[in-house]
């Protein structure tokens, strides 16, 4: 791999042609050190070319960067024997390269998503040093979240030109690794392999043979061990060899929580007629069958939403996805494991790979595979606010078929890989009706390309998709059959109209939802400057950049009866809302299973660290409250409730339906209503729990909910905070409590000791940012009633052992770190 040595320098016009001949001298003026792969942004940002746009308003100083080309250069000395090529293979530059050797163009390539290569065998065969120049240039015209999908004409991550959740950070620059390869008469130029659960191992091989040869395909399973060899013979002239085999008997890959995530590896090799190896590629795949299949009860109209995985159907509990960087090229060791890691530990069956954002990357997929992950990838293609129809001229249409074609084959061997879709929110602007493959032109081609480059997989035409496109009482109102495949709100919709919402819901799969909450503690002093902390809302200009769409001050206020006044509460009183109202979500749609086959929130990570977000895990990697709570409601077996509102004022009556899962027939579920000194005001063991709020003393209690198996042990337990007042702002008034946190090897303890009940205590890594790895906690947004106790896990991920503390917080307990 070509990747040290390169330096990068920026270039006005047509300046580069002056700057990448031979005989430039190294150490000249303005060049800084660049990573390959990487990111021009970054490489500006290490080098102190700008300011960091991660903080406060710097973004907008770096707007200029993509208006101008940058010149990547590096030495380069290849020694080739005269029956040798040297060629050069560029496996992603985002988005235009052209590429020289000393002076002389080589290669000229558009599109972030294709590898390209260059022969160069001409320009290095004497073996001296030689200058390795790359171009790229200006970034293309884009559109950014309001604006006009019609106008786009390339096939370019969206976020970048400005997004809800990410300010306008146009990505440039070599992001995917760069080869130098020596090839001789015979070529392995590329593999492609399929497998399916019946054990066959399907295998293209893409040559370039100017003699006869052959392949070998050799299966190596979980072990390490042979279970399966083929081998088949080209002529000279061939371009590709198709090889097919049966592994009898294989481990078949499951998703997460349903059984093993066995991977086999196939080494491909092409021998040339001496039987020497010319060259050799290998894939990891798995044995699964996928396809969807109809919900229950759903109208005769609609496309089959549930997932079927090896003959059983799989529930998407899933999450959305975005690039885990908005400079996606730069190195973030760790960053992706551990992103991945948590969901999978939230018990995550499906991503949902947006499609304002990346095609993703081998190593993304690597991950999924390991961890039984489920991928529903778009294309990159997305609404935007103004007009949301993709353009329909034949050069378009053309460039997204070439672009689908080279993109299908290379991801084929995933397991993980399920579902394939054209892109995000295609809708008619005028109707809000989503596209398909009749209504958009540019859906049918890369439908097309699926059915042919990729049939194994499993195709939906849009999210959404359907008759209808809002989750929104009045749309649900007007489809009494029911909707199909919804987005939205993304908000908290106020204490009593959420819940209103959710119950009402009706769709066969809810694929993008959300609510909004304010950065976690740690991310907010990071990237708001001191000065800029207050007010929290869009009268801040720091705020108004930073996330203002989901920036909900004014509701929180309202929320909690205008008496936040500093930071730290309205942090607090604003991820309580996102934790209340997204775990309340999930439920609603969980509950109406099997006929609704999936939840899918919107957005499990963020790219840029933002100060309000509908995020559940920040840019650093840190998970919100919110996080837990649809990691709670994602657990094989749980115990929910469904009610009209967590602020009772007005009411007569306390009512809430309470509904489990993941149980066996003899279970006992029990809801009851605590007071917060923990006293029992009432309990049921049947399906409603109805009690007059007149029998709640003060203006706090709690809903309990307990599952247990026949034998009394707990299967699963949830607990809801109430208040028989207008708004939640007796949290603010609660007594305090006492608790003791004892940080045991793998574990933190909390004890209740004193006062009345302990709530919304939530952990956190207490080290500062910049800090190496992640504290990981198997739960966290407990609340403890008198003299109770809970131990949660705790992993240190890629986390030195030095300086090592955590962070208790809560509503009336002491903030404090413990070591």
């Amino acid at each position: 791999m070509l990747d040290d040595g390169w330096e990068l320098r920026a270039c006005l016009g047509d300046t580069w042609r002056w700057l990448c001949g031979p005989g430039r001298p190294d150490g000249e003026p303005d060049w800084f050190p660049a990573r390959v792969p990487g990111s021009v942004l970054d490489d500006l940002r290490r080098s102190r070319q700008i300011t960091d746009p991660y903080v406060g308003l710097n973004s907008l100083r770096s707007e200029w960067v993509p208006q101008r080309s940058w010149l990547y250069r590096r030495p380069l000395r290849v020694d080739v024997d005269a029956d040798e090529r040297a060629l050069l293979r560029f496996e992603g530059v985002d988005h235009e390269a052209t590429v020289l050797i000393d002076g002389h163009e080589v290669a000229h390539h558009t599109g972030m998503f294709v590898p390209f290569e260059a022969d160069i065998t001409d320009h290095v065969a004497d073996g001296a040093r030689h200058l390795l120049a790359v171009v790229v240039h200006p970034a293309p015209p884009g559109e950014p979240q309001v604006g006009r999908t019609d106008r786009v004409r390339t096939h370019k991550s969206r976020m970048g030109y400005g997004w809800d959740f990410c300010p306008r950070l146009i990505h440039q620059g070599i992001w995917k690794p760069v080869r130098l390869e020596k090839a001789g008469p015979v070529r392995l130029r590329d593999v492609t392999v399929g497998a399916d659960a019946a054990g066959t191992v399907r295998v293209r091989a893409h040559l370039e043979a100017t003699a006869p040869g052959a392949v070998d395909v050799t299966v190596h399973g979980p072990e390490e061990q042979a279970v399966g060899s083929a081998r088949v013979s080209f002529r000279a002239g061939c371009e590709t060899a198709d090889v097919e085999l049966i592994v009898p008997e294989p481990l078949l890959w499951w998703p997460n929580g349903h059984g093993e995530q066995p991977l086999y590896r196939v080494a491909v090799e092409t021998r040339d007629t001496a039987d020497r190896t010319t060259g050799r590629h290998e894939r990891t795949t798995g044995f699964r069958s996928v396809r969807l299949v109809p919900n229950p009860g759903a109208p005769a109209d609609a496309l089959p939403y549930t997932l079927e995985v090896n003959g059983r159907r799989i529930p998407a509990k899933g999450w959305n996805w975005v690039p885990h960087d908005a400079l996606y090229g730069a190195d973030r060791p760790g960053r992706l494991h551990h992103l991945l890691r948590l969901a999978a530990e939230a018990h995550v069956t499906l991503l949902r790979v947006w499609g304002g954002g990346l095609i993703e990357t081998e190593a993304f997929y690597e991950l999924c595979d390991r961890l039984g992950l489920l991928v529903w990838q778009e294309f990159s293609l997305s609404s935007s606010g103004i007009d949301s129809v993709p353009a329909t001229d034949d050069a378009y249409l053309a460039l997204m078929d070439r672009e689908a074609r080279a993109i299908l084959p290379v991801l084929r061997h995933h397991p993980s890989l399920v579902v394939w879709g054209p892109g995000n929110e295609l809708h008619d602007t005028a109707t809000a009706r989503p596209l398909d493959e009749k209504t958009s032109p540019v859906i049918g081609v890369l439908a097309r390309a699926v059915a042919e480059a990729d049939p194994e997989r499993c195709w939906l035409p849009g999210s959404p998709s359907g008759p209808s496109f809002l989750h929104r009482a009045d749309v649900i109102a007007a489809h009494p059959a029911g909707q199909h495949d919804v987005h939205g709100p993304w908000e908290h919709q106020g204490l009593g109209a959420h819940h209103a919402l959710y119950d009402s819901g009706t769709s066969l799969l809810h694929s993008e939802f959300g609510v909004e909450g304010m950065a976690n503690r740690r991310t907010w002093n990071a990237v708001v400057p001191d000065g800029a902390h207050w007010p929290t809302g869009r009268d801040n200009p720091v705020m108004e950049h930073l996330g203002a769409w989901w920036n909900n001050t004014p509701l929180v206020l309202s929320a909690f009866g205008g008496r936040p006044t500093d930071v730290d509460t309205v942090r607090r009183a604003s991820q309580q809302l996102q934790y209340d109202g997204l775990r309340y979500a999930v439920e609603a749609g969980l509950r109406r299973a099997p006929r609704n086959s999936g939840t899918i929130p919107w957005q499990f990570n963020e790219p840029f660290p933002n100060a309000w977000c509908t995020a559940s895990v920040d840019y650093r990697g840190d998970p919100k409250p919110a996080y837990y709570g649809v990691r709670r409601a994602y657990r094989r077996a749980h115990v929910c409730a469904s009610f009209a509102t967590q602020a009772w004022a007005g009411r007569d009556r306390f009512e809430a339906d309470v509904r489990a899962w993941g149980g066996s027939r003899g279970d006992v579920v029990t809801a009851r209503l605590l007071a917060v000194d923990g006293t029992v005001i009432a309990a049921s063991t049947g399906p409603v729990l109805s009690v007059p709020l007149s029998a709640v003393p003060g203006e706090l209690f709690v809903l309990d909910l307990e599952q247990r198996c026949a034998a009394g042990e707990l299967r699963s337990s949830n607990r809801y905070v109430h208040t028989t007042t207008a708004d939640l702002a007796p949290l603010l008034d609660l007594a305090p409590a006492e608790v003791d946190v004892t940080v045991l090897p793998g574990a933190v303890r909390l004890t209740h000791t004193g006062g009345v009940a302990a709530l919304g205590l939530c952990l956190s890594d207490a080290r500062p940012i910049e800090a190496g790895g992640w504290a990981v906690f198997g739960d966290s947004m407990f609340d403890l009633m008198p003299g109770e106790s809970v131990e949660t896990p705790l992993t240190w991920r890629n986390a030195p052992e030095r300086g090592r503390t955590v962070l208790l917080e809560g509503w009336n307990v002491h903030a404090r770190e413990c070591g």
